[in-house]
C-alpha cells in the first residue's frame, strides 16, 4: 500500500527542500506555518478559527461520491464518478434488466457478466485499479487534516471536534470500502487472513504489513465510533446532526453520514448490536418518509404526460404541447423539498456531483436505456405499494423523446418495455418549462435513511429478533402504501416468509437502482438472486467477481502482500 502515498512523495520532497533551504539561508519560509503558528492564528478570532478549519476539512464532502479521471484510466467522463462504479455493481446484480438483446445499453458487459470482462484481476488498470483508487484518494485529505487535528488539539480547542470527526469518518470510509471490495465478507473474524495496512501520517510512508481481517474491521468500527462520539460533543448542529435542505446541511459530513457508514461497516462485520444502536439513533433524527405520492412517477400518468397535439413530421415549429408535465420538482428522488430521508447529497446550484441515476429517467431515454426491474421482484410486490405504481405493468408504445432545441417539434418515438421503472422519471427539469433533453437541473440524494432502516431491520433479523425486524419493516411498508389503500404490513404482503427473507425482499424493492447495495447485499448473504423471466441474459456474477484481487500497482509498492 506504499503506492497510496505516491502523491504524498512530491509534497514531502518539496517540504524537505524548503526545510534545507531555510536551514542554509537561515530565513523563514513565508508560505509555511508551523502547528504552533496555526494554533495561535486560530486563537486570534472565531473567524480565523473557521478559516483554518475550512481549509482543513472544507473539501471533504467532495470525497464521499468522488470524481477523478485517475479512476477511469485518465479519461474525464461520467465513468470517472465513484457512483458509476456502484452503478456497474448494480447492473451485475440481476435486479435490473438493461435494454434488450437488440438494444444493448451502456452497461451491457456488466449486465451480462460477460466472461471477457475480468474486472477483478490484479492487472486490470482501469476497473480494478480505479475501484481501488476511489477509497485511497479519500485517505489523502482525511489524514492530512488529522495530522493537525490531533486528540490533544481537540482537547485544547473543543471547537475542532466536528472537524476531526469529519476527517475520521472519511478515513474509516476508505478502509471500509477496501475491506468490502477486496476481502471475504463471509469470514470477518479471521486473525490469519490479511486485511489492510493502516497509515497514520500524511507523508511518504514506508510500506506497512496489513493487519488481519479482524484487526482491520476492529479499526474501522472503532474509528467510526470515535467520529460519532466527537460529533456528539461538538457544537455542530444538534449532537452533530445537521438536518435540512440547504447546501451546508445536505452536502456536508455530519453525524448522520458517520452513523450511516458506521451501520454499514458493522453490518459487514456482523456486529448486529452496533448496527442497531447506531441505526436507531440516526432514525430518531429522520423519523419521516417520502410521501407515497412523491415516490417516483405513477405510470398511470404516462399517457397524459406523453400526449401531444398534431403528432406528425409536419408539425409547425412552436406548436403547443398538449400534454401534462411531470416536472422533476414532483419527484422526491430529484427534489430535496419532497425527500425527508436525505442524509447526504447536493442541492441545485451547488458544485455537487449529479446523481448518476438521473440516467434512469425513461422519459429521456431510448430502448438501450430502458431499465426494467426483475420480474421476480415485481411479482412479489403488493398492488397497494406506491413503488409498484412506478413500474410500467405493460409495454407502452409511442413514447415521445424530445430533442434539445426547446421547440417541442422534434422527437423520436419508442416502445417502452413492460416493467420499466419510473422511479427517476421527469418530463422536464426543475426550473424549466420545456421538455428538452439538455436540461438536467435537480437535487441529488446520495444517502438516505430508508437504507439505514433496512440495515437495522436486517441486524434484528440476523440476531433472531424477528418481532423488532418486522416492526421496522411495517413502518416502511405503511409509508409506501398508496393513499386510500389498506395499510401494508409484513403479514399481509409477505406472508409465509421468514423475517430475514422479508428484509431481503424489501432491500431489493426499496433500494432498487441505488448505490451498490444489490451487489454487496448478495456478497454479504452469500446468495446470488435468480434472474426472473424478463431477463434476456441469465449469466450470473462469476465466483471470482466477488472478491477483487489486490491491484498489481499496489502489490509492487508493498512487499508484505501475500
Amino acid at each position: 500500500m506504499k503506492k497510496i502515498f505516491n502523491s504524498f512523495a512530491v509534497l514531502s520532497i518539496l517540504a524537505i527542500g524548503f526545510a534545507s533551504c531555510e536551514k542554509r539561508l537561515d530565513v523563514s519560509n513565508p508560505n509555511y506555518f508551523t502547528d504552533d503558528q496555526m494554533a495561535a492564528y486560530m486563537a486570534s478570532s472565531p473567524e480565523a478559527e473557521q478559516q483554518v478549519l475550512k481549509g482543513l476539512v472544507g473539501n471533504l464532502p467532495g470525497y464521499i461520491n468522488y470524481y477523478n479521471a485517475d479512476m477511469n484510466g485518465g479519461y474525464s467522463n461520467s465513468y470517472a464518478y465513484e457512483s458509476n462504479f456502484e452503478l456497474r455493481r448494480f447492473m451485475q446484480s440481476g435486479d435490473v434488466v438493461e435494454g434488450d438483446e437488440l438494444n444493448q445499453g451502456t452497461y451491457t458487459t456488466w449486465y451480462q457478466n460477460l466472461s471477457s470482462n475480468t474486472y477483478w484481476r490484479t492487472n486490470d488498470d482501469i476497473q480494478n485499479y480505479g475501484y481501488y483508487l476511489g477509497p485511497v484518494h479519500k485517505l489523502h485529505p482525511a489524514q492530512k487534516a488529522l495530522d493537525f487535528l490531533t486528540e490533544d488539539k481537540v482537547e485544547q480547542y473543543p471547537s475542532m471536534a466536528a472537524s476531526r470527526a469529519q476527517a475520521l469518518t472519511l478515513k474509516a470510509l476508505c478502509y471500509m470500502l477496501l475491506m468490502e471490495r477486496y476481502t471475504d465478507l463471509s469470514d470477518v473474524t479471521s486473525t490469519t487472513k490479511q486485511g489492510w495496512p493502516i497509515y497514520d501520517k500524511f507523508d511518504y510512508n514506508a510500506a506497512k504489513e496489513p493487519l488481519s481481517v479482524k484487526e482491520t474491521w476492529d479499526y474501522v468500527n472503532k474509528t467510526f465510533k470515535e467520529a460519532v462520539d466527537l460529533f456528539h460533543k461538538s457544537t455542530l448542529g444538534t449532537e452533530g446532526y445537521t438536518i435540512g435542505k440547504e447546501v451546508d446541511q445536505i452536502y456536508d459530513i455530519d453525524c448522520a453520514v458517520a452513523q450511516y457508514y458506521r451501520c454499514r461497516a458493522a453490518l459487514d462485520s456482523k456486529d448486529w448490536a452496533t448496527v442497531i444502536e447506531a441505526g436507531e439513533e440516526l432514525l430518531s433524527h429522520f423519523p419521516n418518509f417520502i410521501a407515497a405520492a412523491d415516490y417516483g412517477m405513477d405510470t398511470d400518468l404516462l399517457p397524459a404526460v406523453n400526449e401531444r397535439k398534431n403528432i406528425s413530421d409536419e408539425t409547425p415549429a412552436g406548436t403547443a404541447w398538449g400534454g401534462t408535465t411531470f416536472n422533476a420538482a414532483r419527484n422526491a428522488f430529484f427534489n430535496l423539498e419532497k425527500n425527508p430521508e436525505a442524509i447526504f447529497g447536493g442541492a441545485r446550484g451547488s458544485s455537487n456531483i449529479f446523481w448518476s441515476n438521473a440516467g434512469f429517467n425513461p422519459l429521456k431515454r431510448g430502448p438501450s436505456g430502458y431499465y426494467q426491474i426483475d420480474k421476480g421482484i415485481y411479482n412479489q410486490m403488493s398492488d397497494n405499494d406506491c413503488r409498484k405504481k412506478c413500474i410500467l405493468p405493460e409495454a407502452f408504445e409511442g413514447l415521445h423523446i424530445y430533442s434539445n432545441n426547446g421547440t417541442d417539434t422534434t422527437w423520436f418515438s419508442y416502445t417502452v418495455p413492460a416493467l420499466t421503472s419510473f422511479k427517476w422519471a421527469a418530463s422536464e427539469a426543475i426550473g424549466y418549462a420545456n421538455h428538452t433533453n439538455d436540461a438536467t437541473t435537480s437535487d441529488n440524494i446520495y444517502l438516505r435513511s430508508s437504507a439505514v432502516l433496512l440495515m437495522v431491520a436486517e441486524a434484528y433479523a440476523q440476531d433472531g429478533k424477528d418481532a423488532q425486524a418486522k416492526a421496522l419493516l411495517d413502518k416502511l411498508l405503511a409509508a409506501r402504501t398508496v393513499s386510500g389503500a389498506p395499510t401494508m404490513t409484513c403479514d399481509n404482503t409477505m406472508a409465509g416468509k421468514t423475517a430475514l427473507d422479508m428484509v431481503k425482499l424489501q432491500w431489493r424493492i426499496e433500494m432498487w437502482g441505488e448505490g451498490d447495495w444489490a451487489f454487496f447485499n448478495q456478497k454479504r448473504w452469500g446468495v446470488q438472486n435468480q434472474r426472473g423471466s424478463n431477463h434476456w441474459s441469465t449469466t450470473q456474477i462469476p465466483d471470482q467477481g466477488w472478491i477483487w484481487e489486490i491491484p498489481q500497482k499496489e502489490r509492487q509498492g508493498n512487499p508484505y502482500w501475500k
